[in-house]
């Protein structure tokens, strides 16, 4: 949590307040400090919130701590891949296993079993929510994202 909490900060302390517009936030982790990619600084943002360590207020994001009680250590730079979000597919496959204690290798290998059966027509994503909603688990935020996702490629 601390590693999230001084990568959060650090936009903030920058400014010396504690209320940000998103983009300068994105634009503080991204071009300033050269952290991250803004994908992954987005990503870091829904982390923040989701701890709350960050709160979103329309298009600013306010700390939900004291920027001057939050003392980054000297020459801190935060590990990447640890605010990279997973896959929608990765994210469906761990909600399964989760919730049902099945293996990974068991719910991929249902999902391509099912891919086959209905002929290719779907993507393993489509496939992986509708496995996830026959056993009752939420998966309603993953929808969006994958829908995005096809949009996006």
């Amino acid at each position: 949590m601390n590693e999230l909490l001084f990568t959060a900060a650090m936009p903030f302390k920058r400014k010396g307040t504690d209320t940000i517009k998103e983009t300068e936030f994105v634009m503080a982790l991204s071009m300033d400090l050269g952290w991250f990619k803004p994908d992954t600084a987005r990503d870091l943002i829904s982390s923040a919130i989701e701890k709350g360590i960050i709160s979103r207020e329309g298009d600013m994001l306010k700390a939900q701590f004291g920027i001057d009680d939050v003392q980054v250590p000297m020459g801190f730079k935060p590990d990447v891949s640890r605010f990279q979000e997973k896959e929608v597919f990765e994210q469906i496959v761990e909600r399964i296993m989760i919730n049902t204690g099945l293996e990974k290798q068991k719910i991929i290998g249902e999902i391509n079993k099912s891919r086959g059966e209905k002929g290719g027509l779907f993507s393993i994503e489509v496939l992986g929510i509708l496995m996830a909603r026959e056993y009752g688990i939420q998966v309603d935020d993953l929808i969006g994202k994958s829908y995005r996702g096809l949009l996006k490629g």
